[in-house]
């Protein structure tokens, strides 16, 4: 053989021997990237085509007891800035973006603002958490459309329009501290972007029935981000929110609160803050709630920059701020008395003006004597003389046991977020006397809140019971209805004594009218008016210049179907008789007639 034949062959045995190795490193590169790590390479793949979204659920409405819309979902924008994105297309925006955007800014500070709008901005950031649909709209005529979605709309120049559904209350401040909000988990008024939170009311106490349960969808996308229609898909549906419907009128809340307006700028009236309760006392259904002032839950960031309304935005006074309820406290006093066999309805009391216990005296609130009185007389005077000395004669060992069975020391249990429970001290505690005892008589030395004073006195309305307040009606979720049943808490009074009781409260009704005569002609009317005196903070006694004016009445007297509590707190001393008893006599007018609830009386013909 030839001296180039046996090279040529040499090469080619090199060559084959080469291409034996290359090929054997090649199949062993395949076998370890096609089997050894094959979940490994399959798992990074996924990784840069594969994309989680969450499927918001639908959070549930909650509607008044007639069907109508209290708060809903509507389609909400909210405007992020790159600011990168943002300083090369500002040449291309134009000076009337330029301007629009520092006009919608309500998230940064005016520095981060005049930073971005000149180019000197880095990063995303929130802009405005929720930008006007009418500003959507402009937004994108002068600043192209780049790329639409259904999560959101990327416009030329930095801006991004994300969708997100938002919250919204159709009536404002008139539900607002019963229904609640929704916000960030941080403050109100702290700039940062967090999930959202339900804050007080309905919002917060029924918070996982109304939001439901998110879900997932798992899908494939190309390098521009678009779904691959033969890529892997998968799909968790969310479960959406269940719908509540209350028990509240949105028509007797409108008259409530416009009343209770009404009357805090009547101009003998210094009002600083007002509630009303309608309750119906044979279910504890609250078809009412009303705080005044109030803040709009569709502006809770312009509220949290406002120190007075900022205090309203974590509490319902009616429910989660105690107050001594003053003479009104006497209908629960007259009752326990006649419980307890103490009095009679008929039994007869001299007031001399004074009455001292445990070295303490006490005297009317016009310092007056009332001389000779019925047991009735000492309601229509609001004897406190008459009160405290029932109490003395019912005794500690019985008197405090009734407190605690009406529910006095412990929250009434209403289905709302931010309820308080009351405070009074018995025989056990220390600072307790006989005095403390003639004091709770006529309601001082007690705090409880309206709504358990209310649900107290709805005890005496409907014959003995006391009802668990409630404000939901039904809950509605995947089509199923579940109405709310009345609770009954326990029994504290017999029916005969919520009967004489009545009588004497309607025998006030009678006298309580606008000329002297009926409250309310045609029927009877059981009512109780009281002034309280307002502790002074962290001191003992009262303040001197400024007083607490309430009135309580239910109506029909005999079979009541609605109770109501007024209670306003002045500025000045205002006096129940003037401030509240004109707002439940207008408010009882309006509910017989809205109720259609007919006459129980006859009415007088004119001459």
């Amino acid at each position: 053989m030839g001296e180039f034949a046996l090279q040529a062959r040499r090469r080619t045995l090199f060559v084959l021997g080469a291409l034996c190795f290359l090929s054997v490193g090649l199949l062993a590169r395949l076998l370890d990237l096609q089997v050894f790590r094959r979940d490994f390479l399959v798992g990074k793949a996924q990784e840069c085509i594969s994309m989680e979204k969450t499927i918001r659920a639908r959070r549930g409405h909650i509607y008044d007891a007639r069907g109508r819309a209290l708060a809903v979902n509507e389609k909400g924008y909210v405007l992020w800035i790159d600011g990168l994105a943002l300083k090369e297309g500002l040449k291309d925006v134009g000076p009337v973006a330029v301007f629009m955007l520092a006009e919608m800014a309500t998230w940064p500070d005016r520095a981060t603002v005049q930073t971005y709008l000149s180019g000197q901005g880095t990063g995303n950031i929130l802009w405005t958490r929720w930008l006007d649909p009418k500003d959507v709209e402009k937004l994108r005529k002068v600043m192209e459309v780049q790329e639409e979605r259904l999560e959101g709309i990327r416009l030329k120049g930095g801006a991004y329009l994300e969708i997100e559904p938002r919250r919204t209350y159709p009536y404002g401040s008139l539900f607002a501290s019963v229904i609640g909000y929704l916000h960030g988990e941080s403050p109100p008024d702290d700039r940062e972007v967090t999930a959202y939170t339900a804050t007080l009311g309905i919002e917060q106490f029924y918070d996982l029935l109304l939001k439901g349960r998110d879900g997932l969808m798992r899908i494939e996308r190309d390098a521009k981000d678009f779904r691959i229609p033969i890529g892997k898909y998968e799909e968790y549906p969310a479960h959406d929110g269940a719908n509540i419907t209350l028990t509240l009128d949105l028509n007797i809340q409108y008259q409530a609160q416009r009343l209770l307006a009404k009357a805090m700028k009547e101009q003998d009236v210094e009002a600083r803050r007002g509630d009303i309760i309608v309750m119906d006392p044979r279910s504890g259904a609250i078809l009412a709630m009303v705080t005044i002032p109030s803040f709009d839950p569709n502006q809770i960031s312009a509220c949290a920059n406002d120190e007075q309304c900022k205090k309203l935005l974590f509490t319902n006074p009616a429910i989660g701020w105690t107050y001594e309820p003053g003479s009104t406290m006497k209908i629960l006093t007259i009752a326990i008395a006649l419980e307890e066999a103490i009095i009679r309805p008929e039994s007869t009391f001299e007031c001399t003006g004074e009455v001292e216990a445990a070295g303490v005296y006490f005297h009317n609130w016009n310092g007056l004597a009332h001389g000779h009185e019925t047991m009735g007389e000492i309601l229509l005077h609001s004897c406190n003389i008459g009160a405290a000395t029932l109490n003395l004669r019912v005794g500690a060992g019985a008197y405090y046991p009734y407190l605690e069975r009406l529910g006095f020391k412990e929250p009434t249990g209403v289905d709302m977020a931010g309820e308080s429970s009351g405070l009074f001290l018995t025989p056990e505690d220390d600072g307790w006397s006989e005095a403390s005892l003639a004091s709770n008589a006529f309601g001082q030395g007690i705090a409880i809140t309206p709504l358990q004073l209310l649900t107290a006195v709805s005890a005496v309305a409907n014959g003995g019971n006391l009802l668990k307040p409630y404000v939901v009606q039904a809950i509605e979720q995947d089509g199923v209805v579940t109405a709310t049943i009345p609770t009954l808490r326990g029994r504290v009074f017999r029916q005969e004594t919520c009967r004489e009781v009545t009588e004497m409260l309607a025998g006030i009704g009678a006298i309580k009218g606008e000329d002297g005569g009926p409250f309310v002609p045609g029927y009877r009317v059981a009512v109780k008016t009281g002034t309280a005196q307002i502790p002074i903070e962290g001191q003992v006694g009262y303040e001197p210049h400024r007083t607490i004016a309430s009135t309580i009445g239910y109506a029909p007297a005999g079979d009541p179907r609605f109770l109501i509590l007024v209670r306003i707190e002045g500025n000045s001393v205002i006096w129940g008789e003037d401030a509240a008893l004109p707002v439940v006599r207008e408010l009882t007018r309006y509910l017989l007639t809205y109720l259609q609830i007919p006459p129980t009386e006859e009415v007088p013909s004119g001459p």
